[in-house]
């Protein structure tokens, strides 16, 4: 159930609803969760698995480092179908960051399109180290 996103307190409802007689506890779910999604990613980072998933799923990436280092400072993705789509559709474009929602404090930049007929559709995320002109250049 987790493979699919329910969520752990649908998922206890879930459990007792097929057996009533369960008594797992929503700890055990988190647990068990955790234990699933680690094994998904054996020995990557959280950084590898995302770079992996971006690859894994045709996405476009671009990534930034800090200077003399290998840390990655900035981190671009965006799916060509998206691309198309803008292409065809390039006139409302909405940009928002999304502050301080993730582990690492950073904001998290995406850009969605409008249609004609006022439907959304994503363009791009990214997240960024900072706020400046270059970054989001």
């Amino acid at each position: 159930m987790t493979k699919y996103n329910m969520t752990p307190r649908y998922l206890v409802s879930a459990l007792k609803d097929k057996d009533p007689e369960n008594f797992t506890s929503i700890t055990q779910i988190y647990r068990a969760r955790t234990t699933y999604i680690m094994g998904k990613r054996s020995a990557m980072t959280e950084m590898q698995m995302l770079l992996s998933l971006i690859h894994q799923e045709k996405y476009m990436c671009w990534s930034g480092n800090k200077k003399n280092s290998g840390i990655v400072a900035d981190i671009f993705w965006t799916h060509s179908d998206s691309v198309k789509l803008l292409n065809m559709v390039p006139l409302v474009l909405i940009f928002d960051c999304i502050y301080k929602t993730n582990r690492y404090k950073l904001p998290l930049f995406e850009i969605v399109g409008v249609t004609s007929t006022k439907l959304t559709f994503l363009v791009t995320f990214s997240y960024l180290e900072h706020e400046r002109e270059e970054n989001f250049t």
